[in-house]
């Protein structure tokens, strides 16, 4: 009986010093964070996430310094799912045809375009650290600029969207940049090489 009593006075002392606002905190890490309680640190480059992986982040001027040229990489579930990875060192960076996600002049995602969307999700969930993500829309040079921007804009967002809402990919790791006709990577004289030139990119950072 009296042994019954001591736990009891054991467990209750031991929820009382649970809550005790003022308790000591001195030995928590920045490995017991998690996404939600991680701004506490205030920690500038990142939380970590709440299954112990960190949370890369970058300057604004990185997406400027992006090598769009970067080696492609030899990945058979992105062949075979048709993508175009390339792969720098710090960043993958997936690229469809608009025909394969968008028909013409339009911004909602194809059937076509969402299993492709669904391979990319997959392999940006079980990259080894959490970074930005960055939709780039891009178009050819055949309609105005301001037109040509904002289509790129809304099927980059489309693509956000998606990613966000049915690939499961956090809100807080999108956003999107419209391209417009600014950044060519074929001529915009012949039919093949406008068809190059509107794609969208999936640009993820993997790494610091």
């Amino acid at each position: 009986m009296k042994r019954g009593f001591l736990w009891m006075l054991l467990a209750v002392g031991g929820l009382t010093a649970c809550n005790n606002p003022e308790g000591s905190v001195e030995n928590d890490t920045m490995a017991d964070a998690t996404e939600d309680t991680a701004v506490v640190y205030e920690d500038e480059r990142g939380a970590v996430a709440a299954d112990g992986v960190e949370v890369v982040d970058v300057e604004e001027e990185f997406w400027a310094d992006v090598d769009w040229d970067a080696p492609v990489a030899q990945d058979p579930e992105m062949s075979a799912a048709g993508v175009e990875l390339r792969s720098g060192n710090r960043y993958n960076i997936y690229t469809l045809e608009d025909r394969v996600l968008f028909d013409t002049d339009k911004a909602e995602i194809r059937p076509e375009g969402v299993q492709k969307l669904q391979e990319i999700a997959r392999e940006i969930k079980e990259l080894p650290q959490k970074g930005p993500i960055r939709v780039f829309g891009h178009a050819d040079a055949r309609a105005g600029n301001e037109y040509n921007k904002e289509l790129s804009a809304e099927r980059a967002r489309a693509v956000q969207d998606w990613l966000q809402g049915t690939g499961g990919i956090d809100a807080g790791r999108l956003s999107i940049e419209a391209m417009g006709e600014t950044a060519p990577i074929a001529t915009n004289e012949t039919a093949r090489g406008r068809q190059l030139n509107r794609r969208v990119a999936i640009l993820v950072v993997t790494g610091e």
